[in-house]
């Protein structure tokens, strides 16, 4: 086999482990920040979770809006006990989204367990590989959370 080809495998293969090391990593990060998420939730630390989010999300989102809603669920739902992450899909971000061209967009959902029941729980996570942010919350019914798995 003549060097050149030898020299392009491996650029495919080495290409191909980093893909999977960056999707790995921002995806570790983005699972941080729910497990952060959780703890301050535990804690009725609103403000912290808001201070923590993504900067584009803090310009776009009201501070107040969301501790009214923390505060609604954790009455709801009591403290958060664990959670099994059942999807994941990693993509790049558009521009409406954030300002930096480098970051990917991590969408993460769990079916969590609180005092008071379950719930189907979804994060929208923001990382540049390095450091990741929360941007967006939300809930999903069991038969949105199969239709969303199923794609």
């Amino acid at each position: 086999m003549k060097a050149c080809q030898k020299f392009t495998i491996l650029f495919f293969i080495a290409a191909l482990i980093l893909t999977a090391c960056a999707k790995s990593r921002d995806q570790r990060l983005a699972e941080e920040v729910v497990e952060n998420f959780h703890r301050l939730y535990n804690q009725q630390n609103y403000e912290e979770i808001f201070n923590s989010a993504h900067e584009e999300a803090k310009r776009t989102k009201s501070k107040e809006a969301l501790g009214l809603a923390l505060a609604q669920s954790f009455e709801k739902y009591g403290k958060h006990l664990s959670s099994e992450l059942v999807y994941t899909k990693i993509t790049p971000v558009s521009a409406n989204e954030s300002s930096n061209p480098n970051e990917k967009k991590v969408e993460l959902a769990y079916k969590s367990k609180f005092e008071n029941g379950e719930r189907n729980e979804t994060f929208l996570i923001l990382s540049n590989g390095e450091k990741a942010s929360l941007y967006g919350i939300g809930e999903l019914t069991n038969d949105e959370l199969e239709k969303l798995k199923s794609k």
